[in-house]
């Protein structure tokens, strides 16, 4: 990360740096929060010498602020882990995805009010959405060639309105907490081969892109409100964490028959309703 050494991961430590609900990376000049789903950088501008009035010398200071956070959002983008193998900047293989991704941080929008700080600098926040970076780099073709890969057809789900009521089960809560899991935009639920039980091919890219392939939470209770299993969820304990950003989560057996058969009936999977439980 150079600069932007983490200096709080998966914030609910008792600190009170942030809004609750807060979930990811929270960084020297930034953060990279999951529960909303935002990527937010901080700009410090100083204004210039030379400035003929304070009209100019403020709005110096706020276009030299606003070049600052671009460049940091670019470098926090870049970090932001993918998949269990890929950050952002290793996904970038060719220079239209670059280009994509660029047009998103230049249309990043200014967060709050500019602050005007005692040494006559100024400091601004600017933020860019995550389905804007999913928008790029989740593209149709790797749905679509996770499907042809899969090597026998998936099956068909239930196309039905789910009744909480009557039993149907409205999402899946995988508890990891404990294993020092990772956040990310593209995460796997595998068996303890690699198998995957959840990922390209299962979901939906609309949903993947507005609402992220999978949510995070810090607690059963939270998890349970969240509308994307809100109801009758379905409650299993991952068994282990997989991959070099440790981001793809191991189930067993059992579960891996529960998760199936839940899909099968009620489509869980299509529309991403999997919360995946942090430390």
């Amino acid at each position: 990360m150079g600069m932007f050494k983490t200096l709080l991961f998966i914030a609910g430590l008792g600190i009170p740096l942030f809004s609750q609900g807060f979930i990811g990376d929270q960084l020297e000049n930034g953060s990279v929060n999951y529960a909303d789903r935002t990527i937010t950088a901080i700009g410090i501008g100083f204004i210039p010498e030379n400035a003929i009035n304070a009209g100019q010398a403020r709005r110096s200071a706020l276009r030299i602020a606003k070049q600052d956070a671009l460049r940091n959002l670019v470098e926090i983008v870049n970090g932001i882990v993918v998949t269990s193998e890929t950050t952002v900047s290793g996904a970038m293989f060719d220079d239209e995805i670059k280009t994509q991704v660029k047009g998103v941080i230049r249309g990043a929008e200014r967060t709050g009010d500019p602050k005007y700080l005692s040494d006559t600098s100024v400091e601004v926040k600017y933020q860019v959405k995550m389905s804007g970076i999913s928008e790029v780099l989740i593209p149709p073709a790797i749905i679509s060639a996770a499907l042809e890969n899969t090597g026998t057809e998936k099956k068909a789900v239930v196309n039905k309105t789910i009744d909480p009521s009557s039993g149907d089960i409205t999402g899946i809560i995988i508890d990891a907490q404990g294993l020092k899991v990772r956040p990310a935009l593209a995460p796997k639920v595998i068996d303890k081969d690699g198998g995957i039980v959840y990922g390209p091919g299962d979901y939906s890219r609309e949903y993947a892109v507005t609402q992220g392939v999978v949510g995070y939470s810090k607690t059963i209770e939270s998890a349970r409100e969240d509308q994307r299993v809100k109801g009758n969820p379905l409650v299993i304990k991952a068994t282990g964490v997989s991959g070099k950003n440790s981001t793809d989560i191991i189930i067993g057996n059992d579960d891996i028959k529960r998760v199936g058969s839940a899909n099968t009936s009620y489509g869980v999977l299509k529309d991403c309703r999997i919360i995946i439980l942090l430390d």
